[in-house]
């Protein structure tokens, strides 16, 4: 049981790291701070021996990971005041209101006045 339990912990820990290392990327200094406070979270924890506690943190983790996932955006300035996004698949979401989710009988009335929110009037570059 105690090993099941390491490797859950163990595969978190690596999973976190790979976020970082993807989501960081070509940035040295969020690098090395993150994985500092990744590695000091961990061995602040690392004598701990209840099975729930753990369990308890390790599930913390995952939560971390999938929010540093889905939620950081990477921003590089190519010239003042104008900056590049690298935006990953992961980060993309269904928005609710691009979709016919209107919940009234009259729907399509409801979507012919609503005005785009999804980007159908942005020109491509």
């Amino acid at each position: 049981m105690a090993e099941i339990l390491r490797r859950k912990v163990l595969h978190q820990f690596k999973k976190l790291h790979r976020t970082r290392l993807n989501t960081f990327k070509g940035d040295e200094y969020a690098l090395k701070v993150v994985r500092a406070k990744i590695n000091e979270e961990y061995r602040k924890n690392k004598d701990i021996m209840n099975y729930a506690d753990i369990e308890k943190l390790n599930k913390i983790a995952q939560e971390v990971e999938q929010e540093i996932r889905k939620t950081v955006i990477q921003a590089v300035e190519k010239k003042p005041g104008i900056f590049a996004l690298r935006i990953t698949p992961e980060m993309l979401e269904d928005n609710a209101t691009c979709g016919n989710s209107l919940s009234s009988d009259n729907n399509q009335s409801n979507l012919a006045n609503k005005k785009p929110v999804c980007g159908e009037n942005i020109k491509k570059l």
